[in-house]
């Protein structure tokens, strides 16, 4: 499983091909590379949003599309190979080349969302399979939300079920994205990451079992570990809540391996401004006040993401998410 960037890499004799074929050389005939074509473009035209020539419908359980992906072009130089497969999702799915590919992939049309029971992700695993980070950090591994969405734990994010998507942010910033250099730092400590030179850049691997056993433990440990929040009543500073969990993730790692044994089972939902029936905690850090659109005051919060709906309609909505107050660990810890 690779996720890429070829600008950090710096120029390459040959272009992004050669790349790949570099990668094909040193896996072999037996090996088999995996990326992702994710389409996922909410934030600008939706049209691209899912991939319009998938009807889910293919009675091999694979995906038909040919519509690119976002992910760059070295996953294009892979979905446009002779012999990629597709899996089946409209807006997250993969490509594979080699033997294991339709065994990665089949039961991704299964998935209830994005990462969650029955994505490749599990039969990485079950194959003992590697994480490859080329020119990028393990921020752009989107399994991190794996045991969110398993566990379904409150905060999972905004659904959309017609397309079995999820937007994490909406209800709540995570760790991986708002401070990539923390988590970074996180995986090479508890000793799941190996890192080196490739090209100007600098890259990673991990393997999808020790991934996989690292996201168990800390979640069993805190299921709010990759969820920021403001650190007590009076600090809204959410670096100082990232350097918290950071430290607790690698205490709970140094205890050793966990696994989760019980659920929260939250119904998944798409998230609309508060009602009167619902927890506004103006008295929390992150609130930014009540803000109108369409005659209404909707109260908004720093540490959630910008909302989809409402994004557009600029300045505060494109920097801050709604209130989420009901879900949040914070109106938990300090009411």
């Amino acid at each position: 499983m690779m996720h890429s960037s070829l600008s950090a890499l710096g120029p390459v004799e040959g272009g992004p091909e050669t790349v790949i074929d570099g990668i094909f050389d040193a896996i072999g005939a037996d090996g088999t590379l995996m990326v992702p074509v994710f389409r996922d473009s909410m934030w600008g035209d939706r049209a691209d949003f899912t991939n319009s020539d998938c009807d889910c419908g293919s009675q091999d359980g694979l995906c038909p599309s040919q519509q690119p992906g976002f992910q760059g072009v070295l996953t294009e130089c892979v979905r446009k190979r002779e012999g990629s497969l597709r899996s089946c999702h409209k807006t997250h799915s993969w490509v594979a080349v080699g033997p294991a590919s339709r065994q990665l992939l089949v039961g991704h049309r299964q998935t209830p969302a994005i990462c969650g029971q029955g994505n490749p992700f599990e039969e990485l695993v079950a194959l003992d399979g590697r994480l490859l980070c080329l020119g990028v950090q393990v921020n752009t591994v989107t399994l991190w939300h794996y045991y969110e969405e398993i566990l379904q734990v409150p905060y999972v994010g905004h659904f959309w079920p017609d397309q079995r998507h999820l937007n994490h942010c909406v209800s709540g910033l995570r760790i991986q994205y708002e401070f990539p250099g923390i988590m970074q730092d996180v995986c090479r400590a508890a000793g799941i990451l190996k890192t080196g030179p490739v090209g100007k850049s600098a890259s990673g691997m991990m393997r999808a079992r020790e991934f996989d056993s690292f996201m168990a433990t800390i979640m069993v440990n805190d299921p709010y570990c990759l969820v920021l929040r403001p650190p007590d009543h009076e600090s809204g500073d959410l670096a100082v809540d990232a350097l918290r969990k950071a430290a607790h993730m690698l205490e709970a790692w140094r205890r050793g391996p966990q696994c989760p044994e019980t659920r929260f089972d939250t119904p998944w939902r798409r998230y609309d401004p508060a009602g009167p029936d619902d927890v506004v905690r103006t008295d929390c850090p992150a609130f930014a006040g009540y803000h109108e659109a369409d005659g209404k005051q909707i109260p908004l919060c720093r540490a959630n993401g910008r909302h989809p709906d409402h994004f557009h309609r600029g300045d505060i909505f494109d920097d801050c998410g709604i209130t989420t107050c009901n879900d949040c660990w914070w109106h938990q810890a300090f009411s």
